[in-house]
């Protein structure tokens, strides 16, 4: 808490540890990650542990204007203000986020509390993920479950504050729903994240039975891209290899396409109670983009399921949530919530990434003064709670 609000931050990350994931892998599993060979390579990461890196990604280290290839900093020259990417960090500390806050929950927390955060929802970071990008299902979902324990027993000492999500594939929905059974009865998963491969489409109806269990379990169907890794967002090889320009446009264009399809494939009207959620994409845009979907959806009539409604009318209901990005500033924020009302957007700062304001990103909402205190307080804790809906009943019920 913060100033007499409650906090939830709706979008932050781990970067996947490869030990201790590796820890929960069955023999049979741990054979055939092993058998993959080079496909699967592991690089270091902070706190002594290491981060999965697998198959083929971009450079992204031409520099506009050139043909030049540029290095960014290396690790060593950031010092404490290295983020693990090749692109700076937005990080305000010192103090920085800590380096354990990817394997030690307890660490995880200690930040949240200087920032004055009361929950966090946990993201992957692009690591576990990317294994739908290889031949092997079997092992993309053994490295999903696997993943999934380690989740439950690093969000286990805080069940009040440590949220995350349910990996989910659409090469083995099936599996997936199975997973999504077990996992639903835990506490810690508060929505899934469907990793669709390079070949699959969104509104596939193979994934139909996979949003029938996330209705089932009160589960959020969230949207989240990685800059530049398997499942690769739109347009990420035509950004001519320039880190800039993907950072720029990637994000946002998979969060158009993505919640575009499902809302057109009339995915919101067959489960009435499901919740959809883009996060770090921005905010700006979002009713641009709604009046735009409604003048495409009557143009394109043929090319979209038969819907109850106008595309902007589930962008303002109630099945539909977005976090917000720090950068875009009070008066973006403000636009937005005068064109899209109060009940859409919720707080995010992508802790403890590279666009996180640690330890300032609270304090900074909390200074924009112009938001209206209906606004601020759904927006830093009520919407997130509405969007996170297995979350919201039990702080409700606490």
């Amino acid at each position: 808490m913060r100033g007499g609000y409650r906090i939830f931050d709706a979008d932050t990350h781990i970067i996947e540890p490869v030990e201790p994931i590796e820890a929960y892998l069955s023999a049979v599993a741990r054979a055939r990650l092993t058998a993959v060979g080079p496909e699967v390579q592991r690089t270091p990461a902070k706190g002594g542990m290491s981060r999965y890196r697998v198959g083929k990604r971009p450079e992204l280290n031409r520099r506009l204007g050139s043909r030049e290839r540029v290095a960014s900093s290396s690790a060593a020259t950031r010092g404490p203000k290295d983020g693990g990417t090749p692109w700076d960090v937005r990080w305000q500390g010192p103090p920085f986020p800590s380096e354990r806050v990817s394997f030690d929950p307890h660490a995880r927390v200690k930040d949240m509390d200087i920032e004055g955060v009361d929950a966090n929802m946990i993201l992957p970071s692009g690591g576990v993920p990317a294994f739908c990008g290889l031949k092997d299902v079997a092992l993309e979902l053994a490295m999903y479950e696997a993943y999934h324990r380690f989740l439950e027993d690093y969000c286990a000492p805080y069940p009040d504050r440590l949220t995350s999500v349910i990996l989910v594939s659409g090469r083995d929905p099936g599996g997936s729903v199975a997973e999504v059974r077990r996992c639903g009865r835990q506490a810690w998963p508060v929505g899934i994240f469907p990793i669709c491969p390079p070949e699959m489409s969104l509104d596939d109806p193979d994934w139909e039975p996979i949003w029938a269990a996330a209705e089932a379990h009160d589960l959020t169907v969230i949207i989240h891209s990685f800059t530049m890794t398997v499942p690769y967002p739109p347009g990420l090889w035509d950004t001519w290899d320039n880190v800039f320009l993907q950072r720029a446009a990637g994000h946002v264009w998979n969060a158009q396409r993505n919640m575009a399809a499902l809302i057109g494939a009339g995915v919101l009207d067959r489960y009435p109670e499901l919740r959809l959620a883009p996060l770090e994409c921005g905010h700006g845009w979002l009713a641009f983009w709604a009046a735009r979907l409604d003048e495409h959806a009557e143009m394109c009539r043929h090319a979209v399921a038969p819907l109850r409604h106008k595309p902007s009318e589930y962008i303002r209901g109630p099945q539909y949530y977005q976090s917000i990005q720090l950068h875009e500033g009070e008066q973006s924020l403000r636009h937005a919530l005068e064109a899209l009302g109060e009940d859409t957007l919720m707080f995010a700062t992508d802790y403890p990434h590279s666009e996180s304001w640690f330890p300032k990103s609270v304090e900074a909402v909390l200074g924009w003064t112009s938001i209206p205190e209906t606004a601020k307080r759904k927006l830093l804790w009520d919407n997130a709670l509405r969007c996170y809906g297995r979350y919201g009943a039990r702080a409700k019920a606490g």
